[in-house]
């Protein structure tokens, strides 16, 4: 076996649940499932990945997922870390895990935190080079909530450091969101920067009326105003309407990623590894949208630690941005438990972990939820 090969595989689960139900297209979720997966070498030196299937995204089961990982883990046995960024570009062709994104998310961050520990840099310096930041500016994220309520929780998260904010829409009538975000608004000025996201709980006709409604407020973007599969409604609604429009669950893979550019459907480009499949495969959508002239919002998808900061690295991977290229990783609040402590509570500039890879503590964390799964080596 080469020097470095990996020579075992660690699997663990969790449930942690969230403060408040999170909306969802199968209706508000209570908690956050999810499975841990570590790849040690031969060496000692491990990396940790996570896979956190949600409602919405076009992902498999947690229970399949599961399984997933458990079937392809065999084919991590023996490989070389002079591999291990090559597999994780290969992983959508791994027959184990074809139709299970949420699993190759968990072994492709496994993959980038161990080839960094090795190389003793960050994953985000890893993928992104000299030009990687060491910090993420990140929005704040506020549930459906009533204007008076949304224009204190605003302002309170910029007193704070926010400088975007990010409004949950589409739960109550049009006229109901605009008196929301016009007092958001009203309360932390025109330098902060608002984005709306509907998670697809409108027609095209209301998206058309509420975004022209919303417009004057001086929107950064909309995020998701109907369904995933509408693409050509949300090329209708990005005509129509004013106001730039961000892909979310429209965003599968790469195919997905090429028709929103085609049909011109989509100013920015809602980016989370954990649906995507992984740092390797949200790299290759990043570059399609930077060729179309098309901007990326990194972001979570209420992971534990473990994927938050892979979500983290990713952004930071992109280099240094300014207020209109704050990420979505800011979700840790979410979460009434978790591994560590919340690195990602405050908005504003969040720092990535401390330590080679992943983060030092975050992964510890991890490895200790986890026990050592039975592999061979494929035939």
């Amino acid at each position: 076996m080469t020097t470095g090969a990996i020579a075992r595989v660690r699997l663990g689960t969790y449930r942690f649940p969230l403060r408040e139900p999170w909306p969802s297209s199968e209706g508000p979720q209570t908690a956050r499932e999810g499975i841990f997966f570590v790849l040690e070498d031969d060496e000692g030196l491990a990396g940790v990945g996570e896979s956190a299937p949600f409602p919405g995204f076009g992902m498999e089961s947690h229970g399949s997922s599961l399984s997933a990982l458990r079937l392809a883990a065999r084919y991590a046995i023996g490989l070389p870390p002079e591999h291990f960024l090559a597999a994780a570009a290969d992983l959508p062709r791994l027959a184990p895990v074809v139709a299970s994104p949420g699993a190759r998310a968990a072994i492709d961050l496994a993959l980038h935190d161990l080839a960094a520990r090795r190389a003793g840099v960050s994953i985000a310096r890893l993928i992104g080079g000299p030009d990687a930041a060491t910090s993420v500016g990140a929005n704040v994220v506020l549930p459906r909530l009533a204007a008076g309520p949304a224009a204190e929780a605003a302002r309170e998260a910029v007193a704070a450091g926010a400088r975007t904010v990010k409004i949950k829409v589409g739960g109550a009538t049009i006229a109901e969101d605009v008196a929301c975000v016009r007092a958001v608004r009203e309360a932390v000025g025109p330098g902060v920067a608002i984005r709306v996201d509907a998670n697809q709980a409108w027609s095209e006709s209301e998206a058309v009326e509420a975004l022209r409604a919303l417009a004057p407020l001086g929107l950064e973007y909309a995020e998701q105003p109907v369904t995933a599969g509408a693409i050509d409604a949300l090329a209708r609604i990005r005509a129509a309407c004013g106001v730039a429009i961000a892909a979310d669950e429209s965003l599968l893979d790469l195919r997905t990623a090429r028709r929103l550019v085609g049909a011109r459907a989509a100013d920015v480009f809602i980016v989370k590894p954990m649906a995507l499949g992984g740092l390797a495969a949200s790299r290759a959508i990043v570059e399609i949208a930077r060729d179309a002239g098309i901007r990326v919002t990194v972001t979570s998808l209420l992971e534990s630690a473990v994927g938050r900061a892979g979500a983290l690295h990713l952004a930071a991977s992109l280099g240094a941005g300014g207020p209109h290229h704050d990420h979505g990783v800011a979700t840790g609040g979410a979460l009434a438990d978790d591994l560590v402590p919340d690195f990602t509570a405050r908005p504003g500039l969040i720092q990535l972990p401390s330590g080679a890879g992943l983060g030092e503590a975050i992964r510890n964390a991890a490895m200790a939820r986890t026990e050592p799964l039975r592999v061979e080596e494929p035939a």
